[in-house]
C-alpha cells in the first residue's frame, strides 16, 4: 500500500481490528473496491441524469466504506456531496462524481498498486 490516499494510521487500525490477519484485509479490501466502484458508477449515472436525489446513497455509502478503508480525502468528498444533494444544493454533480471517481481511482492504485480492477 502506497500513496496518501489512504491514511496509513486509520488502515493500520482496520489492520488491528480485522486481528492483523492478511487473507481477511485483503477480503475487506476487494470488497471495498468492487462495491466503491458500483458506487462511483452509481453516482456518475445520477449526475448525467440530473438526479441529485440519487446522488445521496451511493455518496453516503461510499463515504461510509472509504472512511474504514482509510480513504478520508475521498470520505470527505463524498460526505460534501451527500450533505448537498439532501440539502437539493447541487449544481455540478457531473464534476463532483467526476473528483469521487479520481479519487476512487488513486485509493484503489493506493490499495494495489497499478492493478487493473
Amino acid at each position: 500500500m502506497t500513496g496518501s490516499a489512504i491514511d496509513p494510521v486509520a488502515f493500520a487500525r482496520l489492520a488491528e481490528i480485522t486481528g492483523d490477519d492478511p487473507a481477511f484485509l485483503s477480503e475487506l479490501v476487494d470488497t471495498y473496491l468492487e462495491d466503491g466502484a458500483v458506487q462511483v458508477e452509481a453516482l456518475r449515472t445520477a449526475a448525467a441524469s440530473g438526479d441529485v436525489a440519487a446522488l445521496v446513497r451511493p455518496a453516503h455509502t461510499l463515504k461510509s466504506s472509504s472512511a474504514s478503508i482509510g480513504a478520508m480525502t475521498l470520505a470527505e468528498d463524498c460526505r460534501s456531496l451527500e450533505a448537498d444533494a439532501r440539502a437539493d444544493l447541487v449544481t455540478d454533480a457531473a464534476a463532483r462524481a467526476d473528483t469521487i471517481a479520481a479519487g476512487f481511482d488513486a485509493v484503489r492504485t493506493a490499495l494495489r498498486g497499478d492493478q487493473p480492477g
